[in-house]
């Protein structure tokens, strides 16, 4: 398979091919350089203070679907940014980023209940009814 069409899904313990999407070559001919840098820094900092503020140690429902629509805005400014100007190590952190959050947000809503240090205001007992499992999250295009 071409490495342009590769995409790997990774779990707790090993990675393996999840599908075969192809990925289209990056065409540098239609970006330009940045003059607004300052959007990846202000961004950069705009999620840490979300994950900060919503996503904490404690944490109610509410907050965290404030916090998922934040993400999905500055997930669109970023993919913008993204597909308009010069790619840069600070853009591709920033959007890392934003995946991670998007992902711990994802699994802190179907969290239920409140384990270890992550306290959920809306659901503050540990369920002991079954085995605690590890989360796998996965994307179904």
């Amino acid at each position: 398979m071409p490495k342009q069409q590769q995409k790997i899904l990774f779990n707790a313990k090993n990675s393996f091919p999840a599908s075969d999407i192809p990925i289209p070559q990056w065409d540098e001919s239609q970006v330009s350089d940045s003059d607004e840098e300052v959007v990846v820094s202000h961004n950069w900092h705009e999620l840490r203070h979300l994950m900060w503020n919503y996503v904490g140690i404690v944490r109610t429902t509410k907050r965290l679907e404030r916090a998922q629509r934040r993400i999905q805005l500055l997930k669109q400014e970023v993919k913008d940014y993204y597909y308009n100007f010069t790619v840069t190590s600070d853009l591709l952190e920033l959007r890392n980023l934003i995946t991670v959050a998007e992902l711990i947000i994802e699994c802190a809503m179907r969290r239920k209940e409140s384990r270890g240090l992550h306290y959920t205001l809306d659901y503050p007992k540990v369920d002991n009814s079954s085995k605690p499992q590890d989360t796998i999250l996965s994307r179904v295009q």
